[in-house]
């Protein structure tokens, strides 16, 4: 009884009527009737329907009467008598509603009347589509219309009548693992806006749950023996029924009065656990009209259960009026409530019923109600299903991935065996079993071993007299130190432990002239001798620049074999093959080790931004309990003041689960307002126990929506069974890539961006323009794109990447930009990209491009390839500097559905300009980060020492040294050293660079520049400044790029500058904070969004950093560094000598800082969040 299929006209898609009972309140009215029309008597499957219909429609009567008019109440009364009479007709006693209350309800006004929703119901489809709109679109004055629910995989969109801007707040953050609750931090000082109100009743919005007891989370009823013994008969016979129609019906007779239907299906409504034949009227089709072959994929319940593609095959139904019928046949699962369709042919053309898809209920299965229910339990078997098959493919792979490992040490052996084979006579040339050395004239021995010669596999000791050679000198007793010995194996090619202070010895009897040392060695048992140099301080016996060398020979066990050495290398496979294991287990530990921090690492930084994000939404949206958990009851309080539903004084509800996956749907309900002198409207529901996230927009029931500016509200629910929502497959299209083709920040945020989504759980990929470096070294595989053009792919750094190499020569350059043809190549590129993902059958979610150089794959995505093909993909672009190419961008703008630039400030900045003004609705600012494991002090191998928060003043000091030594700085005092790494143009503040290395010195610092500028002019001018700065050796001027250099530079400096003129983001100031150098800043663009002055940022510091409105108790902890805002020296003075009054007025206060800034969060955590966020609002239909 869960509705008929309706036919069409002249092509007309068939329209399908959803389940009755489930519609919001203003077409409740269809629930009862339909049932109460039924003939008697009723199946128990129509008795279990009507009992949870008048259950609902009772709980929504006692509930809301309030909000009901007087004559819609009056109407529900006389359905739920009718019902219950209908209902003892066949035997079940329903409870009468208690008497009506005087006077009835008030008039809930337009908003009154949507106030209503069925607990978790399905609301109805249209169109037989299965289309599953947003719930916060839903709209239509006098809430006659009826909201339809998100598909799975939607999420809620905003109105057109009202939609706005919605909250100002940033969005929740969803963690990357939520099966387990975010660890919260203490909160900052709460505020009267954000504190929870008092308790009060809970205001339930779904029955589910309400009640409490085992069956209170169950939508549909129990049955008893009884009853389930009737369904099961009855259902037998109706797949009998429906078996014997399908393999007896004659198709002409059936499409006799259907040639122009485009789609019908035999039965007429499938049957659960039945054969069903689909026909499809080609002809009557818009896309596949003309198609050779055509096919069906075919799938139930929302797509949620099984799914396979069917050829379709032409039907024995002769052609009338140009019709053309196609048919398939197949077998419907018993659990199908639904059966979902689309067709396609074999090049990408698809009939998705205008992409709502073709929906066909079924009966003789499962309800609607009772999928729902059984959800969980399936989420949670699947689960247990998938865990145990990855744990056998990881077992498999491990085991497969062992073998491989065995047989590569087994290599390694056997090869360093065949090398040591060849090379073991000019390894043992010049060895000897002791040295001796002319001292005084005479002749004296200055080296021995014991044994004499060296035993490879064994234990040797080196006996040293110093008295015979350069350490002659060396007197203990007058303080001296004690030699120290330097050793390795075979000419150096293995080395040596650590140096090794040799000790006194009694080995050898000592004459008056000589005093002797000795030190032993373990001799690997592959060594043919034994190199080695003895140092006290800077003086070194080194055998005048040859080193010495100690013959090591066979093992004593050899010594009877015809040929020793022989006999000696075929034994060694076996030692070797087990130290080259040893080798690898014990890299492979420490690389386990190192990622479990960084794991454990970013499983903090997740959890302190999602406690920060919580804090700041709390004075719009928050929850009770604050972390949510599946299967438990949760509390959403909404307070509309500073949103675009200020004022309203109805407030409705639109929630949903798992980015509007899920088939249970809530709303749109009224909540409970504000008591007297309260702020916050409130409902309360269950969680399903199979929810990873739970989905919120908010309306005032007349059309305007609170939808967070399109995002919508997502807050992560903990402990949910199941898989977590599909991932998203994002492929980024750029022209730089960090570390292969890297220019400036762009390729860093490509590279960064990409990791941080894809450790969410998402597949990422990128395509890049094939750079000539790149040719020869870096690729692996190949895929021919016509026209000439060849597609090679490699991994970098954990995103595979797809370069685009055209035959044509394009990108055969030693420069990324600089040619005079650079547009036209990037437009090539752009579509050859877009080629190769039609031509390899590729269907991402998103297609991410960035600035100009890519900004033509939004217009010809959907000009050129979304209509051949490539249907699945939608466009989000990002505008890293709105300097360049502007027309570009103004095309990319219009043709995206999301475009982004880096920073909010920038976004405010830029918002106005003619090629993004008319898109602002489409337009925000996302803060880039770094990621904080390519740019780490405590694991760069450029660092002298490395270090951390807890040890920063000793490695920024190391660090300061080396650096000073190796630009030839002056070391005296250690002074306050003052850096810029920057490209010196005009948008870097060139001005004001020269200023601050001035500044810096005259203030008694150091100062160190690294870059170079474009201009020749430009250049001349600091190779001037350098000629008058350098002497005294207070300031070093580098004008080159050295990675290596940067970060010591980063480390060593006290002080990082960076003046610009405009900064749509900037990446300098993070990395310097990163390692705990203190930046100095213009406030423009992202470099005001991520430091905060210490003396006049507290409250905005507090907010972001902090989360908190208290800038006296958590502003001081969060500001990070000093900013100006004028753009002449007076402005850079302001902060800059600031700064270094800090450092010369309280040092200790000082290195405090540098120690706090490396841990204020650049990560991208926050960033990607809201990336992904975005993600999903682009592809929201």
């Amino acid at each position: 009884m869960r509705g008929s299929v309706f036919t069409g006209r002249a092509g007309a898609r068939p329209l399908i009527a959803s389940r009755s009972g489930n519609a919001p309140l203003a077409r409740f009215s269809t629930a009862i009737p339909r049932v109460a029309r039924a003939t008697s008597p009723l199946s128990a499957a129509q008795l279990a329907e009507l009992v949870e219909g008048n259950r609902r429609l009772r709980a929504l009567l006692e509930g809301q009467l309030d909000a009901l008019p007087a004559d819609q109440v009056d109407s529900l009364r006389r359905q739920y008598d009718e019902a219950r009479a209908l209902a003892a007709s066949n035997g079940l006693e329903l409870e009468p509603l208690p008497p009506a209350r005087a006077g009835g309800a008030a008039a809930g006004g337009k908003g009154g009347k949507k106030a209503g929703g069925a607990g978790g119901a399905r609301p109805e489809t249209a169109a037989g589509s299965g289309a599953r709109e947003a719930g916060g679109s839903a709209g239509g004055a006098g809430g006659s219309q009826r909201a339809a629910a998100p598909a799975a995989g939607k999420a809620a969109s905003s109105s057109s009548s009202g939609g706005g801007s919605g909250s100002a707040t940033p969005a929740p953050v969803a963690p990357a693992e939520p099966e387990a609750p975010a660890t919260l931090e203490p909160a900052p000082s709460a505020t009267a806006a954000s504190a929870a109100p008092p308790a009060e009743a809970e205001h339930w919005i779904d029955d589910r749950g309400r009640a409490g007891g085992e069956d209170a989370d169950r939508l549909s009823p129990r049955l008893t023996p009884e009853q389930e013994a009737a369904r099961a008969a009855r259902e037998a016979a109706q797949r009998a029924e429906a078996d014997a129609l399908v393999s007896s019906h004659d198709p002409a007779a059936v499409a006799e009065s259907r040639h122009h239907w485009l789609v019908f299906t035999v039965p007429e409504r499938p049957v659960a656990g039945a054969d069903c034949v689909v026909y499809f009227n080609k002809r009557q089709s818009g896309t596949l009209g003309f198609a050779q072959r055509v096919s069906m994929q075919v799938g139930y319940n929302a797509w949620q259960l099984g799914g396979e593609k069917l050829p379709l095959a032409p039907a024995a139904v002769p052609s009338v009026d140009g019709s053309e019928f196609w048919a398939a046949k197949f077998k419907v699962p018993a659990e199908a409530f639904e059966l979902n369709c689309v067709f396609g042919d074999d090049y990408g053309n698809h009939d998705n019923n205008l992409g709502k898809d073709f929906t066909f209920p079924t009966e003789g299965g499962l309800s609607f109600e009772e999928w729902l229910d059984s959800a969980a339990d399936r989420a949670a078997r699947a689960e247990q299903e998938e865990a145990a098959a990855r744990a056998a493919a990881a077992a498999e792979a491990a085991a497969a991935a062992a073998e491989a490992a065995l047989a590569r040490d087994e290599a390694e052996a056997v090869s360093a065996v065949d090398e040591l084979r060849g090379a073991v006579a000019s390894l043992r040339e010049g060895a000897l079993a002791q040295r001796e050395a002319g001292a005084g004239g005479a002749a004296a021995l200055l080296w021995t071993t014991a044994p004499a010669p060296l035993r490879a596999g064994a234990r040797g000791t080196l006996l040293y007299n110093s008295r015979a050679g350069p350490l002659a000198w060396l007197d203990p007793a007058q303080g001296h130190a004690a030699p120290c010995l330097t050793y390795g194996f075979n000419n150096w090619r293995t080395k040596g432990a650590a140096p090794i202070e040799m000790k006194p010895s009694s080995a050898v009897p000592a004459a008056d002239d000589q005093l002797w040392w000795e030190a032993s060695v373990d001799l690997p048992p592959d060594a043919a001798c034994l190199n080695f140099c003895v140092n006290s301080g800077d003086c070194w016996d080194n055998n005048g620049g040859g080193d010495h060398k100690a013959l090591v020979s066979p093992p004593p066990a050899f010594d009877a074999s015809p040929d020793p050495t022989a006999a000696w290398l075929d034994s060694l496979v076996p030692p070797l093959r087990a130290a080259a294991r040893a080798r690898r287990e014990a890299a492979e530990a420490e690389a386990a080790a190192k990622e479990a921090k960084r794991a454990e690492e970013r499983g903090v930084l997740r959890n302190r931004a999602l406690a920060v994000t919580r804090r700041q939404l709390r004075h719009v949206l928050f929850t009770e309990p604050e972390v949510i958990r599946a299967g438990e009851k949760v509390t959403v309080y909404y307070s509309p003041a500073s949103t675009n539903l200020a004022g309203r004084e109805q407030i409705h509800i639109t929630a949903g689960f798992n980015r509007w996956g899920h088939l249970r749907k809530l709303g749109p309900a009224a909540m409970k307002p504000p008591g007297q002198g309260g702020m916050h409207h409130r409902a309360t529901f269950m969680v399903p126990r199979d929810a990873h996230m739970l989905d919120v927009v908010l309306s005032d029931g007349e059309g305007s929506y609170d939808n967070r500016g399109g995002l919508d509200y997502h807050l992560p629910v903990a402990g949910g069974v199941g898989a977590r929502p599909q991932p998203l497959h994002v492929v980024h299209i750029a022209v730089e890539m960090a570390p292969i083709a890297k220019v400036g920040g762009l390729g860093d945020v490509v590279t960064s961006l990409g990791r941080a989504v894809q450790d969410q759980g998402h597949m990422v990929e990128a395509i890049l323009p094939c750079p000539s470096q790149c040719r020869c070294n870096l690729l692996t595989t190949t895929t021919p794109t016509p026209p000439h053009v060849v597609v090679t792919s490699c991994v970098v750094e954990g995103i595979r990447v797809f370069f685009v190499d055209p035959h044509n020569g394009f990108f055969h350059t030693d420069s990324v930009y600089g040619r005079n043809d650079d547009e036209m190549r990037f437009d090539f590129f752009c579509k050859a990209a877009l080629e190769f993902l039609l031509q390899t059958q590729r269907q991402p979610d998103i297609l991410h491009c960035h600035d100009w150089q890519t900004a033509h794959v939004a217009k010809a995505y959907w000009d050129d390839y979304h209509p051949f093909g490539l249907w699945k993909p939608n466009v989000v672009f990002t505008i890293h500097n709105m300097n360049y190419g502007q027309r570009k961008i103004g095309e990319a703008a219009y043709y995206s559905q999301k475009f982004t630039t880096v920073s909010p400030t920038y976004a405010a900045e830029v918002g106005g300009h003619p090629a993004i003004a008319g898109h602002g609705h489409k337009f925000m600012g996302i803060l880039n980060g770094i990621d904080p494991e390519l740019w780490d002090p405590a694991e760069d191998p450029w660092l002298p020492v490395p270090y951390g928060a807890a040890n920063c003043e000793e490695g920024k000091a190391a660090a300061r040294a080396e650096l000073r030594r190796r630009l030839g700085m002056n070391g005296w005092e250690d002074k306050l050293l003052v850096a810029v790494v920057s490209r010196l143009t005009g948008q870097k503040g060139v001005p004001l660079i020269k200023h601050a290395a001035w500044r810096s010195r005259d203030r008694g610092g150091q100062f160190v520049l690294l870059g170079s500028a474009p201009d020749p002019r430009v250049q001349g001018e600091f190779n001037a400044l350098a000629g008058e700065l350098s002497h005294g050796g207070d300031a070093a001027f580098c004008f080159y790029y050295d990675e290596p250099l940067s970060h010591l530079i980063y480390a060593a400096a006290d002080i990082v500058v960076v003046p610009s003129m405009f900064e749509p983001c900037g990446l300098t100031q993070m990395i310097a904070m990163r390692y705990g150098a203190v930046p100095v800043v213009r406030h423009t663009g992202g470099l005001r969004d991520t430091v905060f002055d210490v003396d006049n940022d507290k409250a905005r510091a507090a907010w972001e950093v902090a989360g908190s409105t208290d800038p006296e108790a958590d502003g001081p902890t969060a500001v990070n560094g000093f900013a100006f805002e004028g753009a002449d020296a007076g402005g850079l003075d302001y902060a800059l000598n600031r700064a270094i009054d800090a450092y010369y007025n309280d040092k200790a206060w000082f290195r405090g800082l540098q120690s706090r800034v490396m841990g204020h969060d650049v990560s991208w955590c926050r960033p990607a969040v809201q990336y992904v966020d975005l993600y999903y609002a682009a592809i929201k239909k």
